[in-house]
C-alpha cells in the first residue's frame, strides 16, 4: 500500500457522498499549492502518456508559470482514484491510500501533474484542484477513458475533417451501425422513427476492433492489449498510415459480426460448462430480463458482457487471417463463425476461470496480456 500526503488549503477540503448511495464510492475535492504537492503518485491507471512538448502541455506551462493566482480555476486539476481518503483537520492533512496499481492512481491530469511536480520549490503561489475518487474500482477503464477525451476527440474530429476514415466507412457502410458511429465530437444521429437521440459509438473503438486484427502490428508474441486500455493509442496507429487499412475493408463487416456473435453467446456458452454466469455482478442479470442491447447488433441481452472479457476474445481470432497477396487484402484461413461455434466453450470457460484467478475482475482480465495469449492460442490451434 503506497500512502500520499499533502497540505490542503484552508476551508478547501469537500467530501461528496455517492447520491446513489453506494456506500463504496466518495469523491473529494480540495486545493494544494504547487510547493506542497507530493511526488510518487502512480501513473499507469492513466490511459495517456504524457508528451510534455505538446501544445497542450505548453499551455499548461505557460499557465502555471505565470504565477497569476488564477492556475486552480483555468485548469481542470488532477484526478485520481484511491481506495481511502482520510483528512485530518487539525493539521490539514489529507492522506490518500493507494491499494492497487492497476486501479488505483492518476487517472486524468496527467500533464498538469508532471508540470506542476517540476515546479516544486519554486515558491510560485499557484493552486492545482485535486479530484479523489473511492470506490470506483468496477468501472475504472470507463471512468479514464472518459475522462481523457478531450485530445483524442480532437483529433478524432481533425481526422474526419480530414477524410481520414474513408477506409473504414468503404468497409462498414452497408453495416446497420453505420449511423451510430460518431467521426466528429459531439455527433449525435437521431432514430428516423421516432426521433429520439440513438445511443452512438465512438469512432474510436471501431479503429480499436479492426486494429486487433493487423497481423502486421501484431502477432503471437505480441497482443494488442491497448485495443482495450487505450483506444487514443490505437487511433493514433491508425492516423500513421489509414491507407494501409483497406486491406481490411473485406473482413471488415465480419470482424463485427463477429464481435456481436460474442457478445450475445458468451454467457451461455460459460453457462453450458456449469458456470454461473447470472451470479457474477458484472452479467446485469435480472430474472431473464432484457437489461440492454448488443452494441453492433442491437439485439436484446439478458447478460452484460463486460469489454475486458469481450476484447481478448475478438482479437483472437487475428490468428486466422492472413494476406492475399495478389490482392493485397486481408481474408479468413478459417471461417471465423465456425470456429466460434465449435470452441466457444472452451474459450469462454478458459477466460472465466483465468478471470476468476485474478479476482474475478473483468478490468484485470482486459489488461492482462497472459488472458490474450491464452485466447489467441486457442483459436489458432483450433481445427
Amino acid at each position: 500500500m503506497l500512502e500520499i500526503k499533502m497540505k490542503v488549503s484552508e476551508n478547501s477540503f469537500r467530501e461528496l457522498n455517492d447520491p446513489l448511495l453506494n456506500k463504496k464510492a466518495a469523491k473529494y475535492l480540495f486545493y494544494v499549492q504547487v510547493d506542497d504537492v507530493s511526488e510518487g503518485i502512480p501513473m499507469t491507471t492513466n490511459p495517456r502518456d504524457q508528451k510534455l512538448t505538446s501544445n497542450v502541455a505548453k499551455a499548461i506551462e505557460d499557465s502555471l508559470d505565470s504565477n497569476d493566482g488564477y492556475f486552480h480555476l483555468k485548469n481542470r486539476g488532477i484526478v485520481l482514484s484511491a481506495g481511502k481518503v482520510d483528512y485530518d483537520t487539525q493539521s490539514k492533512l489529507v492522506t490518500i491510500y493507494f491499494d492497487d496499481d492497476d486501479l488505483h492512481g492518476n487517472i486524468d491530469g496527467g500533464h498538469t501533474y508532471r508540470i506542476v511536480c517540476e515546479h516544486i520549490g519554486e515558491k510560485l503561489q499557484q493552486y492545482v484542484q485535486f479530484e479523489v475518487m473511492t470506490g470506483v474500482e468496477d468501472i475504472i477503464e470507463k471512468l479514464a477513458e472518459a475522462r481523457n477525451t478531450s485530445v483524442q476527440v480532437d483529433e478524432k474530429s481533425m481526422a474526419e475533417l480530414a477524410n481520414k476514415f474513408d477506409p473504414i466507412k468503404e468497409g462498414i457502410q452497408k453495416m446497420p451501425f453505420y449511423n451510430r458511429i460518431a467521426f466528429k465530437q459531439n455527433q449525435v444521429t437521431e432514430d428516423i422513427n421516432n426521433g429520439k437521440k440513438l445511443k452512438m459509438i465512438d469512432a474510436r473503438e471501431i479503429v480499436a476492433i479492426i486494429n486487433m486484427f493487423n497481423i502486421e502490428k501484431f502477432s503471437d508474441q505480441k497482443q494488442p492489449v491497448q485495443a482495450y486500455s487505450s483506444k487514443g493509442k490505437m487511433l493514433n496507429m491508425y492516423l500513421e498510415n489509414p491507407e494501409e487499412y483497406r486491406k481490411f475493408i473485406d473482413i471488415m463487416p465480419d470482424l463485427f459480426n463477429l464481435y456481436d456473435r460474442v457478445e450475445r453467446e458468451f454467457a451461455n456458452a460459460y453457462i453450458d460448462t456449469g458456470g454461473r454466469y447470472g451470479r457474477k455482478k458484472y452479467s446485469g442479470f435480472k430474472d431473464g430480463k432484457v437489461i440492454g442491447k448488443s452494441k453492433f447488433g442491437q439485439h436484446d441481452l439478458i447478460y452484460k458482457v463486460p469489454e475486458g472479457l469481450m476484447y481478448p476474445i475478438v482479437s483472437a481470432f487475428r490468428s486466422l487471417i492472413e494476406l492475399d497477396e495478389d490482392n493485397k487484402i486481408y481474408k479468413w484461413k478459417k471461417d471465423p463463425f465456425g470456429v466460434w461455434k465449435k470452441y466457444k466453450k472452451d474459450i469462454v470457460k478458459k477466460i472465466m476461470n483465468f478471470a476468476l484467478s485474478i479476482g474475478d475482475n473483468p478490468n484485470a482480465v482486459g489488461k492482462d496480456s497472459n488472458i490474450w495469449d491464452l485466447a489467441y492460442m486457442t483459436v489458432r490451434l483450433s481445427k
